[in-house]
């Protein structure tokens, strides 16, 4: 995802930037860099300051600004679709160029079309549903700018429990938003699909489809070597250790590709995750904070493992001096 998301969040919150990018590694600079990508790791850890400094529901709190002008090229190709349906058909078909560990399905149901959406990597209840919630704000923006007025039907479903703030998400969304679903889903009425979008716009659409269709060639061609991926990936962790499973579904990859991806490339996820673990201790070495304080900073939670873990960056000689 582009840098200009946290961007839009320093603006519209109205705190302090270093507020919402602490723990990023992300400077006020780099907002500014129009090419610059944000991880996941730097999408979760604004999304957990955005909570500590508003509590949950903090969507809601700026419903207007989750518009579809959030999602660039996706955006621009739904809302210049040729018809509603085409335009709801983008979102799945090209949401994995901008966010690879989210994913889509539409089924029909009855007079209904189903899309259900989820999130791929194992997040807090806490740091997903903002996400979901971001995502339906969207659809509806869209969906209305497609229709050209107000969308009742919609439905919305969230595979939450309800939160405090479920009255206020009524307002935003409209009375038909459910809780304690068994997946997240927006419902639409299947009479909507064939209707001509208001917003349709031909050419708009065909350019927009040629720049998601050459983003997703260069991710499935790999035209960024992978091992760089996943290190630069690894740089912008929050404290803690990720699993394989959770960098490559964050690189929208099973984990069996990206480990024969990286084995074929001479390393291993293993390596790379151990020697920026190794980066941090060191960093964190020379802060002079306690071994218990290093350990719990870089995930480990067996004191043994972290000992092999030191004695191998270090050697025993480290020990004696802290």
């Amino acid at each position: 995802m582009t840098v200009s998301y946290l961007r839009l969040l320093c603006r519209a919150y109205g705190t302090e930037s270093d507020q919402v990018l602490a723990g990023t590694n992300l400077t006020e600079g780099d907002l500014d860099n129009p090419h610059a990508e944000i991880s996941l790791f730097q999408q979760v850890r604004a999304i957990d300051n955005l909570l500590t400094l508003f509590g949950p529901g903090f969507v809601f709190l700026k419903p207007d600004i989750w518009n579809t002008s959030i999602h660039g090229a996706v955006a621009i190709a739904a809302m210049s679709a040729p018809t509603i349906g085409d335009g709801v058909a983008v979102l799945p078909r090209y949401g994995p160029a901008r966010t690879p560990y989210q994913r889509g399905v539409i089924k029909p149901s009855g007079t209904y079309m189903l899309l259900d959406w989820e999130v791929t990597v194992p997040l807090t209840e806490a740091q997903w549903l903002p996400m979901m919630e971001v995502n339906f704000l969207a659809i509806r923006s869209m969906i209305r700018a497609a229709l050209g007025g107000e969308a009742l039907e919609l439905e919305f479903a969230f595979a939450a429990p309800a939160p405090p703030y479920a009255a206020r998400a009524r307002e935003v969304l409209g009375e038909k938003v459910q809780y304690g679903a068994p997946v997240n889903r927006v419902k639409f009425p299947q009479s909507w699909w064939p209707m001509r979008s208001v917003t349709a716009d031909p050419v708009l659409y065909e350019r927009a489809i040629d720049e998601l269709e050459l983003t997703l060639q260069r991710r499935q061609e790999n035209s960024v070597p992978l091992q760089g991926r996943v290190e630069r990936l690894l740089q912008t962790m929050p404290d803690g250790r990720p699993s394989a499973e959770m960098v490559a579904a964050s690189l929208g990859l099973s984990r069996r590709t990206m480990v024969r991806r990286l084995q074929e490339a001479g390393t291993s996820f293993r390596e790379l995750l151990d020697r920026e673990l190794r980066r941090r201790a060191t960093k964190l070495k020379e802060m002079r904070l306690r071994r218990d304080d290093i350990a719990s900073r870089l995930g480990y939670e067996d004191p043994a493992s972290f000992n092999r873990a030191w004695r191998r960056w270090f050697g025993p000689a480290i020990k004696k001096q802290l």
